[in-house]
């Protein structure tokens, strides 16, 4: 990636990985001079690490992640852009409605990236103000220890089974697309009968997912509503977990990311975008666990039986944004939890 200049300094080269450039030689000498990324992201902080240290491997450009959840993050974004302080180069969402206010606010930026024509429609903004650079799969996850495989759910509508009732936990709805999705789709499917019945199953509620699945893994619960990135991290460090990809219905929320327009190094944004958008960063989204932005290339990690793309249920920006606030609100009058 560095070339000879004829002063004989190194400058830098185009940044070109299996045959694809990523970023041509300007780009990347910008990037390079602007020596930080800063990462504002509704990711799982591990999660968000691992992805930018990939980055980081491949551009030598430091990644720094600062995480909440969205509700949270959306938030402070907004807040520190009102007063002119916003210090995210990036910002991505577990909620399109929220990203697309950012987005139709000015807060983030249009770019078009190299790989624009190979991303799906539904997986962009139009002027490209944001992407679903990734996307969780939703379903059940399993304490081993204390569960049979005999009395594994396979279905969500298997948690309504009394043998369950106390042992369940999930993030409120308010932490994001890790809940409204799932949520959503059991709704939508069997009715808002399913949710009362499921709330008379006297489930533990949690703010965030993260402590979810530190029950889970306790044995204060048994199942958990949760993504399966979650369950990767838990599987791979050996723990008694078991993920279940539910054969009534994946939900699958995107995590949608955008330039932000006053980003204090754009050009390192830009690379960033492009390098996620790209194969390799594809991969790397893959090798992690979820679902990339580029058709074809599948998640591989912790030995799941991943199903392919096409079976996950997706909630497009126009649906989230006329449903978020009604199915909310009836969430919030059947679990009574806020």
């Amino acid at each position: 990636m560095l070339l000879a200049t004829t002063d004989g300094t190194a400058a830098p080269g185009p940044l070109v990985i299996d045959g694809e450039t990523i970023g041509d030689a300007a780009l990347i000498g910008d990037a390079q001079k602007e020596g930080k990324l800063t990462v504002y992201s509704a990711s799982p902080i591990a999660y968000e690490k691992q992805l930018l240290a990939r980055f980081t491997a491949d551009t030598g450009i430091p990644g720094e992640a600062i995480r909440l959840t969205s509700e949270l993050l959306y938030q402070r974004v907004t807040s520190e852009a009102a007063g002119h302080r916003l210090g995210a180069d990036f910002v991505d969402l577990s909620d399109p409605t929220l990203e697309n206010q950012l987005a139709d606010t000015g807060i983030l930026r249009a770019y078009r990236v190299p790989n624009f024509n190979a991303v799906p429609g539904v997986l962009k903004d139009p002027r490209g103000r944001w992407y679903a650079i990734s996307r969780l799969a939703i379903g059940i996850a399993v304490n081993s220890a204390l569960v049979k495989p005999a009395d594994m759910p396979a279905r969500w509508s298997d948690l309504l089974d009394p043998k369950w009732k106390g042992k369940i936990g999930f993030a409120s709805i308010e932490a994001g697309g890790t809940s409204f999705t799932p949520f959503l789709l059991v709704h939508q499917k069997y009715g808002a009968d399913f949710w009362k019945k499921l709330a008379a199953q006297n489930p533990r509620i949690y703010a965030t997912a993260a402590p979810v699945v530190a029950d889970l893994m306790r044995g204060e619960i048994s199942v958990a509503i949760n993504p399966n990135t979650s369950a990767i991290d838990q599987i791979e460090a050996g723990a008694p977990m078991k993920f279940v990809f539910p054969a009534d219905g994946i939900p699958s929320p995107p995590e949608m990311g955008g330039i932000a327009a006053t980003a204090p190094h754009a050009r390192a944004a830009q690379l960033y975008l492009n390098w996620l958008t790209s194969k390799r960063g594809s991969q790397a989204v893959a090798a992690l666990g979820e679902y990339p932005i580029l058709p074809g290339i599948a998640p591989t990690s912790a030995g799941l039986p991943f199903p392919p793309a096409s079976q996950l249920t997706n909630v497009s920006v126009a649906d989230w944004a006329k449903l978020r606030a009604p199915i909310s609100a009836e969430w919030h009058a059947t679990f009574g939890s806020r």
